[in-house]
């Protein structure tokens, strides 16, 4: 193979958008990926009993995703997601009825204040009391900021003197939501970066992003194929087992089944757990330092995973009328109707067929968060506490039965954003001049989401062109 521009390490969403900005551009560009499908984290198959498709885990994305609705203008997806007109949540709780949080139609913030009044979920008392959160993120000082990295969430909202019911209600639900972790845990720095980045702006910053087809056929097929029809391509299957080096450059790769690949610029987009393996096969780690946004050394061992397992039901009745839910006081903490209009799959309309004898009448899609103390269990327990959560929450689940089921496990999908990691986070440029690093554990101002991710490849992107230009 000829010597090539640009030699991508990752084929999830941080490469793939690295190499639709670069391919865009005219650079060619090769992603190598060592499992059989693209997408990284993110990716959708069909089920073989039902023919829908099913999420690896079911990711959500708002209006705020700049980078992202970008990404999906350029590879034409956007229209395979539907986004709110203004914020809606429906909340799901065993003693009270069905609450909603509903933002009215006026300019932002307004629409949240308006939003936060009407909340009927817990007293005025402590909806006033939200306005302090409201207040602070107005606040955008990079010494705030890093005032705000010392604490965990549950600490700063406390200090904002939120009660118990503002945070089990409001607060803990986008924590867990965004951060995959619980308050405890994570930082309150990326929290108020969430908080700010959705609810300053426009109103539909705010407002949740639904996909209508699989992540495959939102975020990932559309991307390779953009890729290849603009001179780079994408190899499956491709493990790379260590880069090659001199004179502080990278100069090619070796990839698992012996082949050499040299090109004049790399990017890594693989976890940092992967990155790691990387430099030590190699043999490159204490001849490449990885640059921080402060003076601390980055550590990759101050990285600790984050757990997603999601839960697919199918069910011989049908429990739920909204498109999706929160649900407070359990342990699964959202629910997806992917029987409803507004989320049942588009792409695969002229394909799907139903392989049961009858049309199941419901198939949900239930995730827990910050998952890492049910890992462990096997699918009848996750199964069993499903059930019982849902029960608790809607009535017309006592009777339900389920038809099939499906329980994906993502021990790592995500790094848990803890107090003080942010000062850490890898910037895209190393001591390497043609080394460059994407993903969503990198610096990218936002905890793990697709956003981030996507942000990550386009930024780098943005550098290696830079780099090329000037070189």
């Amino acid at each position: 193979m000829d010597k090539l521009s640009v030699i991508i390490i990752g084929g999830g969403l941080s490469g793939l958008s690295a190499a639709v900005e670069l391919c865009a551009r005219g650079h060619r560009t090769l992603v190598l990926e060592q499992h059989r499908h693209s997408g990284g984290r993110t990716y959708s198959f069909i089920d073989a009993a039902t023919g829908d498709s099913i999420d690896n885990g079911q990711h959500l994305m708002m209006g705020c995703y700049h980078a992202t609705r970008r990404y999906m203008r350029i590879i034409g997806t956007e229209y395979l997601t539907l986004l709110q007109p203004s914020l809606r949540i429906e909340f799901l709780h065993p003693s009270k009825s069905s609450l909603r949080l509903a933002c009215p139609p006026l300019q932002a913030p307004l629409h949240l204040l308006g939003g936060l009044m009407r909340f009927k979920g817990i007293p005025l008392k402590n909806r006033l009391e939200m306005l302090r959160v409201a207040k602070q993120l107005f606040y955008t000082s990079l010494s705030k900021e890093q005032e705000l990295d010392k604490l965990n969430v549950e600490e700063w909202l406390i200090k904002l003197g939120q009660s118990d019911l503002s945070r089990k209600f409001l607060w803990d639900v986008i924590t867990i939501g965004a951060l995959n972790n619980h308050p405890k845990n994570v930082s309150a720095l990326m929290l108020f970066r969430v908080l700010r980045t959705a609810f300053l702006g426009k109103r539909e910053h705010s407002s949740l992003l639904l996909p209508r087809a699989g992540l495959s056929d939102v975020l990932v097929n559309p991307a390779v194929e953009f890729i290849r029809r603009n001179g780079g391509e994408v190899l499956l299957g491709t493990e790379v087992s260590k880069v090659h080096f001199e004179d502080e450059k990278i100069v090619s790769v070796l990839t698992q089944d012996g082949k050499k690949i040299r090109a004049q610029v790399f990017l890594s987009a693989v976890p940092w757990f992967g990155f790691e393996r990387l430099l030590s096969n190699s043999g490159i780690s204490s001849e490449l330092t990885v640059k921080t946004p402060s003076r601390e050394p980055y550590d990759p061992d101050r990285f600790k995973a984050s757990s997603i397992i999601s839960i697919h039901l199918w069910l011989d009745r049908t429990i739920l009328d909204e498109e999706f839910a929160a649900l407070i006081d359990t342990r699964v903490q959202w629910i997806f109707n992917k029987s409803s209009k507004a989320m049942n799959p588009l792409s695969h309309i002229a394909v799907k067929k139903q392989r049961t004898e009858e049309k199941i009448p419901q198939h949900l899609s239930l995730v827990i968060s910050g998952a890492q103390e049910f890992i462990e269990m096997s699918k009848e327990e996750l199964l069993t506490i499903a059930m019982k959560d849902l029960q608790r929450v809607l009535p017309k689940a006592k009777n339900a039965n389920i038809v099939h089921s499906v329980v994906i496990k993502e021990k790592r999908a995500t790094f848990s954003p803890s107090p003080g990691l942010e000062a850490i986070r890898p910037l895209p440029e190393t001591t390497f001049s043609n080394l460059f690093l994407a993903g969503d554990w990198t610096n990218t101002g936002f905890p793990a989401t697709i956003e981030g991710a996507v942000l990550s490849g386009k930024k780098a992107a943005e550098l290696i062109c830079e780099f090329k230009t000037s070189h």
